[in-house]
């Protein structure tokens, strides 16, 4: 397959070759609501993240808890749009009711890096803070193992009745919020290639580029 640097076709700009059923999809059809609401999610965590930023004040680490939360059902909803238009490059497409009623982003970043792998976009797929597929797949399973109830309650050593476990204090996860904010871009423009790539899938040599990397 040819591939010719042009930027990458997004999903919502127009109507795709062929329509697919919204008994097809896992969202049952509402692409573009929940890319909207993705996106809002992303910016309520930027807005969070400018804000703690600007306080310089002691003892506000539990602030950082919101962001993460954001940032996490984010990428599970962009997660799910790569699996969802990239499944079909797969051998086994995954179920949708499946992939509608997982949260798991461990899950979802392999079949994500399946996918990836599939279509031989590995060199391409790459942000701020991350270069390799390997790296993403480490920094959603950091991202995963910060959900806040789960570290509150697995704590093996507890400080002060409220103080906030160890990894999860803000000089720890501050760090992180950029990487995220990138990759959430990322596999927002993936989405965007996979659909364009399979709208195409019938021609004899196609001109769909591939060029996601986000600086």
């Amino acid at each position: 397959m040819k591939m010719k640097k042009k930027p990458p076709v997004s999903r919502f700009a127009k109507p795709k070759v062929k329509a697919r059923g919204t008994d097809e999809t896992w969202n049952n059809g509402a692409d573009v609501e929940i890319y909207f609401y993705a996106k809002s999610l992303q910016k309520a965590a930027k807005a969070l993240v400018k804000e703690l930023g600007l306080d310089g004040k002691a003892g506000n680490d539990w602030d950082v808890c919101p962001i993460i939360s954001l940032y996490r059902q984010a990428l599970e909803l962009h997660m799910k749009a790569v699996v969802s238009e990239g499944g079909n490059f797969l051998a086994s497409p995954t179920d949708h009711i499946t992939l509608y009623k997982t949260h798991s982003l461990r899950w979802l970043a392999q079949i994500v890096c399946q996918i990836i792998k599939r279509v031989g976009w590995g060199s391409e797929f790459s942000c701020e803070g991350l270069s390799t597929v390997a790296e993403f797949n480490s920094l959603v399973n950091q991202l995963e193992a910060l959900e806040p109830v789960s570290c509150a309650v697995h704590a093996d050593k507890r400080g002060r009745s409220g103080a906030i476990p160890a990894q999860l204090h803000r000089s720890e996860v501050a760090e992180l919020f950029p990487k995220l904010d990138a990759l959430v871009d990322l596999l927002a423009a993936t989405a965007d290639a996979l659909a364009a790539m399979w709208d195409q899938r019938g021609e004899a040599e196609t001109n769909i580029v591939f060029n996601p990397t986000i600086h």
